[in-house]
């Protein structure tokens, strides 16, 4: 079964066999029961298990790879966070194997995305069903030091400004854990809020080309709506379309830019003055801090590399085990 654009063909797959990739420590320890749940269910449903857990990210995502080049795997499954699933789409992405998520993280933001319960037994019954759907992907391309020219795939968002600062913050922190730790980040980096200077071209040598450069507070380049567990920084990203959507919150004071954030869950946050909001299928973004500090990008939660980089989408780059229509 095919959609209307090969592109974004969808369709269903036999699983006999599926790999299981785990982080036992996502969400505060309970991805080792989720996926526990999830193995019984699936042994339930007659599709056998092979269990791969790395001692380290390098280890992961080998023993990903490994699973994405063994005929005899059906689907990589996750079970985790975002960060996990981040991890697997290095390897997965354009590899026509389908990825299934057993959601067990903090922010959940691909599940939410997609529609995935975030109860394993649930999410592992729609797994098993095999109904897949091809999607977007974004890519990331670092351009200067000696991260220049390597390439990161990502799924949800993209993003640099306040957003990098605070995730800085949080890895540099050890407690509280969970949602609390990035809570406190956002706090302490509003004491310290200020916009940056920033270079921002969108579909760059093309005709098409748009060069935009000003102070800007954050900006957020989405294949999906959501990130940080559920804000919906791009509300009308579409994983189908082949178009980032970008969300820009230009120079502004503390007190207005806290205001206009209230409004980000709602997704009402881009109607506000001060936030614009553009198109393009490729953004090339320059942003340095105080001091000539290069700021970091990060996608799906994770660091990526310092700024400048290239974003753009690749369509049908993704293949994901979803719910049925």
């Amino acid at each position: 079964m095919s959609g209307r654009n090969a592109a974004y063909e969808v369709g269903h797959v036999d699983l006999q066999r599926v790999a299981l990739l785990t982080n036992p420590h996502a969400g505060k320890g309970r991805a080792g029961l989720s996926a526990e749940i999830a193995r019984s269910r699936f042994l339930h449903n007659r599709i056998d298990v092979v269990t791969i857990q790395g001692a380290d990210p390098e280890g992961a995502r080998d023993l990903a790879r490994q699973m994405i080049e063994d005929p005899e795997i059906d689907a990589l499954v996750v079970c985790g966070g975002d960060g996990l699933i981040n991890l697997a789409l290095q390897e997965q992405a354009e590899s026509r194997v389908p990825l299934g998520i057993i959601p067990a993280g903090t922010g959940n933001d691909h599940a939410r995305e997609y529609g995935i319960p975030t109860h394993p037994r649930r999410a592992a019954d729609i797994i098993a069903r095999g109904f897949y759907t091809t999607t977007d992907l974004g890519r990331m391309r670092a351009l200067e030091g000696e991260d220049a020219g390597r390439e990161h795939w990502f799924g949800t968002i993209a993003c640099a400004g306040f957003d990098s600062l605070v995730s800085d913050r949080t890895n540099r922190i050890s407690w509280p854990t969970g949602q609390m730790r990035y809570n406190i980040s956002i706090v302490a980096e509003f004491l310290n809020f200020h916009s940056i200077p920033t270079r921002l071209v969108l579909d760059p040598d093309t005709p098409e080309e748009r060069v935009i450069e000003e102070n800007m507070t954050l900006v957020a380049m989405g294949n999906t709506k959501s990130y940080g567990g559920g804000m919906l920084i791009c509300p009308d990203a579409d994983h189908h379309d082949g178009i980032l959507d970008i969300t820009v919150l230009e120079r502004m004071g503390r007190t207005r830019a806290a205001f206009k954030f209230i409004k980000i869950f709602d997704g009402s946050f881009v109607d506000e003055e001060g936030v614009n909001t553009y198109r393009a299928k490729k953004v090339r973004i320059e942003m340095t801090d105080r001091g000539g500090k290069r700021i970091n990008g990060y996608a799906d939660g994770d660091c990526f590399a310092p700024l400048p980089m290239e974003v753009e989408l690749v369509p049908g780059a993704g293949r994901y085990l979803v719910p049925r229509p």
